[in-house]
């Protein structure tokens, strides 16, 4: 076989994609096991067998690393195939409580709020990424139901909207409100935001006035 006829071939060693699955398997069984205080670097490297390096080239803090163990990726978009704006909301809020009620991830809520209050840009990167997708769904669905042209509604401020509160919600009920934590409260926090949504057609003037955050909100240090 000569020079020209040889097959091409990547310089360097080729990247041994089965580390990521192992890494992350071992990072979300630290969680469930140990906690965040006790996940780190060394010990996802140690688990797994693997040098730190092989892992630091792969996420550069532990909080990335645990946001794609727990998150993946990409957000999954294929529960929203096939509905409309009222399955849109439901999944969401069942998303958002499954979500925030994995092992994995209670374990890694108190680190990973702390981690990314101190990380700007990868708090951005997780809103948007994972957000993002969500809310153009949101929009293509709203769209398809006449109420952004009825209503001259933000599409786009009303995802965000409901996002941050499905959210908020399952937080909130897996850490503080656990008595509470109910289908019956998920199916009443389900109609509650379908039917807000609903009224947005009504027009601009039944919604409430924002915040004035400026002067409300607690300064940071």
């Amino acid at each position: 076989m000569t020079d020209d006829e040889a097959p091409d071939r990547p310089a360097g060693r080729p990247r041994d994609t089965s580390i990521d699955a192992r890494v992350l398997e071992a990072t979300r069984e630290i969680l469930v096991d140990s906690g965040w205080d006790a996940l780190s670097i060394r010990a996802v490297a140690a688990r797994v067998g693997v040098g730190r390096a092989s892992i630091s080239r792969r996420w550069s803090t532990k909080a990335e690393l645990v946001l794609h163990a727990v998150l993946g990726a990409e957000p999954d978009l294929g529960p929203f195939e096939g509905t409309d704006l009222a399955g849109w909301i439901a999944w969401v809020v069942r998303g958002s409580h499954e979500l925030f009620h994995r092992p994995d991830v209670r374990a890694a809520v108190p680190g990973l709020l702390t981690a990314l209050r101190e990380n700007d840009r990868l708090r951005a990167a997780l809103w948007q990424g994972f957000g993002g997708p969500a809310a153009e769904l949101y929009a293509q669905r709203q769209s398809g139901s006449g109420q952004a042209e009825i209503g001259g509604t933000d599409p786009d401020l009303d995802a965000r909207a409901v996002l941050a509160m499905a959210a908020g919600a399952a937080l909130f009920t897996s850490t503080i409100a656990v008595e509470d934590d109910s289908p019956e409260l998920f199916a009443r926090i389900t109609e509650l935001l379908t039917a807000a949504v609903g009224r947005t057609g009504q027009g601009p003037s039944t919604r409430a006035a924002a915040p004035n955050t400026e002067t409300t909100s607690p300064s940071r240090s």
